[in-house]
């Protein structure tokens, strides 16, 4: 937008002014007294009025043209149609192959994919269901695709594939071209010419019988904790549903009555869920270590692989560090917060870099753990002062000159300087929003912006604008 001369400043100031608002008002409906048909004035004074009346309006007219203008610039269809990557195509599994899970741009151009079946795959249609609940499917039915890992190059044709032994959640590519994939608890690593070189199972886990002892009363006595805090729940409302109880129907109000109703239901909920809990107590030690087990997402250094899992006790997840050849494992980070078990970390230069979204923030720590800096806040009304939603930025990759690319559950992907400045909205990518992997890469030209539509399997292709 230009810069205001001052018969725009004039106009802005009469955007905010009441005797302008009043003039608006008047000239909007003819029929309304004003001062002038009371007392009318000299003929050329009231004509100068009218004709510098016209002009604020005018200016007034064109400001508002400009901010609305200004606005659709930055609500997600305004970004859509100006960013500087464009919708360009869609990189979808080989047929039989399933879903897109994961996926890491090639240094040499293209990328690398992880298929299979993803957590929606099968029968989806009522029909469909029904007969197969009923023994009906037909013989050629679909079979759960196998897993696998596929190279492909810039336009999409299979370089290379190998099987994976399990579904992936993650993948990422070292500096020396390696492919490291992990899924469940387990990890694998490919060399860049597609042979299977090493795998290992929860190497973050390597923990003495001392060690596993104290581990396993933590999440036991975390469990009691979690029960004792539902009982006294359940006690409140217990105590609440009483008194609105004691109230006889007759003189209850209507608000009492639909509090009466809520109460009921909420007591009902939490008898169920302490019901649950209580039975699950014995089972709770080998749940909260099988959950510690699993591995959200891998990175890569030179020499060392960053493994995201939830921490054994608690709810957050932490950082593992351990070589390439996963011995020597150790905590590096810990006390992370994400939602839906969606938590991203990257190796960007000499920094791990995380988008730690349920607190709307990047966090930025040396590859030995050490804090180094954070940024990012919530921000749903303005999509440049802030990441929206509520569980924000979700995946980062690394972007040109040392920059650093952050993707929103809804498709906005931007651009940061390394200090945290916000440097440009690059693209909004066509997804259904809601928490999820939303994976994000730029091609090694910088000319392919890929981000990952997890719930449809395929990976969407922008393309950089001319």
């Amino acid at each position: 937008m230009p810069r205001l001369s001052s018969p725009w400043l004039v106009a802005a100031a009469v955007l905010t002014a009441a005797p302008v608002q009043a003039a608006d008002s008047a000239a909007a409906s003819p029929d309304r007294p004003t001062a002038r048909s009371i007392a009318p004035a000299d003929a050329a004074a009231d004509e100068m009025e009218t004709a510098q009346a016209a002009d604020q309006r005018r200016l007034i007219a064109e400001v508002r043209k400009e901010q609305a203008f200004e606005r659709g610039l930055f609500d997600l269809p305004g970004v859509r149609r100006h960013a500087a990557f464009q919708d360009a195509g869609v990189i979808t599994a080989p047929q039989g192959a399933g879903a897109i899970l994961a996926f890491h741009p090639l240094a040499e151009g293209g990328i690398v994919i992880a298929t299979g079946a993803n957590e929606r795959y099968g029968e989806q249609t009522l029909t469909g269901a029904l007969a197969s609940i009923l023994g009906l499917a037909s013989s050629s039915a679909k079979q759960p695709p196998t897993n696998r890992l596929l190279w492909l190059d810039a336009s999409g044709a299979e370089i290379r594939s190998a099987p994976l032994p399990f579904p992936a959640k993650g993948v990422t590519i070292a500096p020396d071209g390696a492919v490291i994939a992990v899924g469940g608890d387990r990890v694998v690593v490919f060399s860049p010419a597609g042979e299977q070189v090493a795998e290992s199972t929860a190497p973050h886990v390597d923990l003495s019988a001392d060690e596993l002892a104290r581990l396993r009363e933590e999440i036991a006595e975390q469990h009691r904790e979690e029960l004792a805090a539902r009982r006294e729940q359940l006690e409140r409302l217990v105590a609440s549903k009483a008194e609105l109880e004691a109230v006889s129907e007759d003189d209850r109000t209507p608000r009492q009555k639909a509090e009466l109703a809520r109460a009921t239901m909420m007591v009902k909920s939490y008898e169920a869920m302490l019901g649950r809990l209580e039975k699950t107590t014995g089972g709770a030690v080998d749940t909260g270590l099988a959950k510690a087990r699993a591995i959200h997402r891998v990175a890569a250094s030179r020499d060392h692989l960053f493994l995201v899992a939830h921490e054994p006790a608690g709810y957050g997840f932490g950082v593992w560090r351990c070589g390439r050849d996963f011995a020597d494992p150790e905590k590096i980070i810990d006390g992370l917060s994400g939602c839906c078990g969606q938590m991203d970390v990257q190796v960007i230069g000499n920094e791990l870099v995380i988008a730690e979204n349920s607190r709307n923030r990047v966090a930025v720590y040396g590859l030995d753990g050490e804090p180094l800096r954070t940024f990012g806040e919530a921000s749903r009304a303005d999509i440049r002062k802030g990441f929206g939603g509520c569980c924000n930025p979700m995946n980062a990759c690394a972007g040109p000159d040392g920059s650093l690319l952050l993707a929103e559950s809804n498709g906005l992907v931007k651009q940061f300087a390394p200090d945290g400045t916000l440097t440009e909205i690059l693209g909004v990518a066509d997804v259904q929003s809601g928490c999820k992997n939303s994976s994000i890469g730029l091609s090694a030209d910088g000319s392919r912006l890929y981000y990952l539509d997890i719930q449809k399997g395929r990976v969407l292709v922008m393309e950089k604008k001319s």
